[in-house]
């Protein structure tokens, strides 16, 4: 890329969530065009500078220079058609290995990259069988399509028999040992065209029945970015990344990665001197990725299933309100971004907001 001034790109992104909507927002800062293909209400749609319905798909992608998306359960046909013209970043390499559980889970143990002990099973009721049989009917069933945000997870601890109505269902499983982690944490990491990475510390995440609530850090363990550079070389990886992972008595272990931007970075829009969101653009537009320096000690709270947020808020953190039209249970309606001197600091001001959002307590 010769010139910033001079290459005014058209950026064509995939699913028009809040996290289009962030990428886009950070986005502004170049002079590129936005063109988003989803329902016109979402909140990437509200803000593009064009929305196609999904069914333009084609149209869309021949108008524009360069293809992301902003969840990878998008239309496999746009995916597909965006890497056939070679504008798709990053390649649906990535996207594959997240269409069913299984292979992401085989793709680390053939290479090397440490996770839970796991076997895939066929159907519901041999998952039920290998769970007793191998685990000592302890431990997760997922289901192998789909799935984000604990859907299709199924966490037994010895109660199998409860779980007979898995039996009918006819899609394969993995089933993996149940992890007495000691806590949670997740990186942000990017890798460019020409194979330069870089990540951000890791943080401490707390989730809730399989969706974040809110995280902090940072953490310190170069582990994690190590882990992080051989699971996107490997995939000759081009955008951000998050991975999640497992801290098990100093034994760190991948849960899951998703190829895209993700909610346990949102913190970086506050807390680092360049975010996550402008880090994908760069990487997938071929500008040098800045830094990943943290500015401050920070965090995130999700803010779920609710639109009741009382203004005090505002006092202890920066409020992302995400626009979307119905508020349902679990649903991602925005989040507040924290900031503070030192982890304790940041960790008393989300302990407030979560007393303030979540006045009767979190329901998911």
């Amino acid at each position: 890329m010769k010139s910033l001034t001079r290459n005014y790109l058209k950026i064509g992104i995939l699913g028009g969530g809040q996290l289009g909507w962030m990428m886009i927002l950070e986005g502004r800062k170049y002079p590129f065009t936005f063109y988003v293909l989803d329902d016109p209400n979402t909140p990437g749609c509200r803000i593009a500078d064009k929305c196609f319905p999904p069914e333009k798909y084609k149209e869309m992608i021949d108008e524009v220079d360069v293809v992301t998306f902003e969840f990878e359960h998008v239309l496999d046909k746009a995916l597909e058609y965006a890497q056939e013209k070679e504008k798709l970043f990053p390649g649906i390499n990535s996207v594959e290995l997240k269409r069913e559980r299984y292979k992401e889970k085989l793709y680390y143990k053939e290479h090397n990259l440490p996770t839970p002990r796991f076997l895939v099973a066929e159907d519901g009721e041999e998952a039920l069988k290998i769970l007793k049989e191998e685990f000592n009917g302890i431990g997760v069933l997922k289901e192998s399509l789909g799935g984000y945000d604990g859907k299709g997870q199924y966490f037994i601890k010895g109660d199998v028999n409860k779980y007979e109505n898995l039996k009918s269902k006819k899609v394969k499983f993995v089933v993996e040992e149940f992890v007495n982690f000691n806590y949670e944490a997740s990186i942000i990491a990017m890798r460019d065209k020409n194979g330069n990475f870089k990540a951000y510390p890791p943080t401490f995440n707390y989730n809730e029945k399989g969706i974040l609530v809110y995280n902090y850090g940072p953490l310190h363990d170069n582990r994690f970015e190590e882990i992080a550079k051989r699971l996107a070389d490997s995939l000759n990886y081009v955008g951000t990344m998050g991975i999640e992972f497992f801290v098990r008595d100093g034994e760190i272990l991948i849960n899951e990665f998703a190829p895209r931007v993700h909610n346990t970075g949102h913190y970086t829009l506050d807390s680092a001197y360049i975010s996550q969101f402008e880090q994908h653009i760069r990487a997938i537009t071929g500008i040098e990725l800045g830094s990943t320096e943290l500015l401050t000690f920070g965090g995130m709270v999700n803010i779920l299933g609710t639109d009741d947020v009382p203004p005090e808020v505002l006092r202890y953190g920066k409020v992302y309100w995400y626009g979307k039209p119905d508020v349902k249970k679990r649903r991602k309606m925005g989040h507040v971004n924290v900031i503070g001197k030192d982890l304790e600091e940041v960790k008393q001001k989300i302990d407030i907001i979560m007393k303030l959002i979540y006045k009767q307590g979190l329901d998911l």
